[in-house]
């Protein structure tokens, strides 16, 4: 039996708090928490305490863990803005990273951090846990079947998404700056977008969509209808902070499978109800059993995310999603972005200024005076005086 790997927590956000700590505790031996950082204080003992750490194992300053050699991994739960300067020097200290989505705020940060890791030859993984739900895990297992043919269309609809804050030690509206996040609801459920490719089975390689803000004023999108074109494939990805409605629907050439939540609501707030299958055969509903509850639901994915990480450290293979795909899902969320504010379609990969600067590249990318997106002040561009909205 292999020693467990040494892991330590940076951040402890409510994700951390939550979800991280208490996964890597239930796979004790697979994982051992030997050290946690975080800047604030009262966050900061929080976790100590949720990772039965002593005083000696927790540090203000990351670079305290950095140096420390009995640490092999470590476990980055920051906001996406402050992934890059750890997950690059973790890589320097030959330590392995799992990353909390999205990867980076900005894809030259993420493609910095792929770099790194892969001249250190680390394991660089991005936490993509909505992969390791059942019904997810079914779907995949059906398209994989060939029972639905040729998957032509998917569409994955998030528009009943909470807006949740973040910690009170910290900022709890970061999520609603451009700067911090690198964008709103889309970036923040990028979930849905790395859904949909898995389903389609195909990159996308080009993205339209309608953007706006969910209230009058927001820096950032509160709702995003996009469109990824993946060659004769597409698929649908809905996502809004509201009451709206959720589900998964993926189409093949000889039938269709449609997950179903409670109330027509969006996962993980709205557990799963149903998965059916639909050919010229009939209709059948998969044995899967009803879905749990916010909580333990993520927390399962979790252990299981937790365990995918392990496996990659010591089989020597990718994680579920690595830095490069992680790059290509936060890229897409960019064009969804750039579509919405030039009302075009963006190919893929991004380069020039949305590349290096994330959603501040929006301002470099020649926006036309009437853009909507003006209109509505989104991201940090700046509305004509004579703009109105909807105009």
């Amino acid at each position: 039996m292999t020693e467990p790997i040494r892991v330590a927590v940076v951040g402890c956000g409510n994700i951390a708090l939550g979800f991280h700590i208490p996964a890597y505790l239930a796979a004790d031996d697979r994982f051992r928490i030997v050290g946690i950082a975080d800047p604030t204080p009262e966050r900061l003992e929080l976790g100590r305490v949720a990772a039965g750490l002593t005083q000696e194992q927790v540090h203000a300053d990351v670079a305290d863990l950095l140096a420390r050699d009995d640490v092999d991994a470590l476990d980055l739960c920051t906001p996406q803005h402050l992934h890059r300067d750890v997950a690059v020097a973790a890589a320097r200290a030959g330590k392995h990273v799992l990353c909390e989505k999205p990867i980076a705020a900005v894809p030259a940060d993420a493609e910095a951090m792929r770099v790194a890791a892969e001249e250190a030859g680390t394991v660089l993984a991005v936490v993509a846990n909505y992969l390791f739900f059942p019904e997810v895990v079914a779907l995949e297992e059906i398209i994989d079947s060939g029972e639905l043919g040729e998957v032509r269309t998917v569409r994955v609809d998030m528009l009943g998404v909470l807006d949740l804050p973040g910690a009170a030690g910290y900022r709890p509206t970061w999520r609603h700056d451009p700067a911090q996040a690198g964008g709103g609801v889309l970036v923040d459920m990028l979930h849905g977008v790395y859904l949909a490719e898995a389903f389609l089975g195909a990159r996308a390689e080009r993205v339209s969509a309608f953007v706006d803000s969910a209230t009058d004023g927001d820096a950032v999108d509160g709702l995003a209808l996009c469109r990824l074109e993946a060659g004769r494939r597409s698929a649908l990805v809905n996502i809004g902070w509201g009451m709206g409605q959720g589900g998964i629907a993926v189409e093949g050439r000889l039938g269709r499978a449609v997950a179903h939540y409670r109330a027509d609501g969006t996962m993980p707030w709205a557990p799963f109800e149903s998965l059916t299958v639909t050919t010229q055969a009939g209709t059948r509903t998969v044995e899967l059993p009803a879905g749990d509850e916010l909580e333990p639901l993520i927390a399962a994915s979790m252990r299981a995310t937790v365990i995918d990480f392990a496996d990659a450290i010591t089989e020597g293979r990718a994680p579920a999603v690595d830095a490069a795909v992680a790059r290509h899902i936060l890229e897409i969320t960019l064009a969804a972005y750039a579509s919405g504010a030039l009302g075009a379609s963006i190919p893929l990969p991004l380069d020039g200024a949305l590349f290096a600067a994330g959603v501040a590249g929006l301002a470099e990318i020649g926006v036309p005076d009437d853009s909507f997106l003006r209109s509505r002040g989104l991201f940090g561009l700046a509305a004509p005086s004579s703009a109105r909205i909807g105009g």
